[in-house]
């Protein structure tokens, strides 16, 4: 069977726009990968300044939990005090909020005690990249018996 010469094609290499189009759709896939980079990067210290200020919290915790019930006194505690006062130290942007209210049977408000208080800890800190505040809550219930 004849075949006419134009119909074979006889490539030894590769040709210019196949290497254009080659570094075209890597650059694009590289460009996309960098962007995302920066985002991880907040999104991981984010994450990294959620579980300080849930330590912090929870610190606080520990600290009530050491005292008897009766040595628990209500009302504010902590109003923004900072976690540390060294300007050096890491936690020095930290605030904490502490409140122990008096709660009834439903856990509402009460101004009788009858054996149950509610601690709210809030912890403030600043975002990685704005002057805005994050912050966290935690609240536990401590009874008498």
């Amino acid at each position: 069977m004849f075949i006419p010469n134009k119909l074979i094609s006889n490539k030894d290499g590769i040709t210019l726009i196949e290497i254009l189009i080659t570094i075209s759709v890597l650059s694009i896939g590289i460009l996309g990968l960098l962007q995302a980079f920066p985002y991880a990067m907040k999104a991981q210290r984010t994450i990294e300044l959620q579980t300080i200020g849930n330590h912090l919290a929870q610190e606080k915790f520990e600290e009530l939990f050491s005292l008897s019930y009766d040595q628990i006194s209500v009302g504010v505690i902590e109003d923004n005090q900072r976690a540390s006062s060294d300007q050096s130290n890491p936690l020095y942007h930290f605030t904490r909020t502490t409140i122990i209210e008096l709660v009834d049977e439903n856990m509402l408000q009460s101004q009788s005690d009858i054996g149950f208080k509610k601690i709210t800890t809030t912890v403030y800190w600043p975002k990685p990249l704005d002057n805005e505040n994050n912050n966290i809550s935690l609240i536990t219930l401590i009874s008498k018996l």
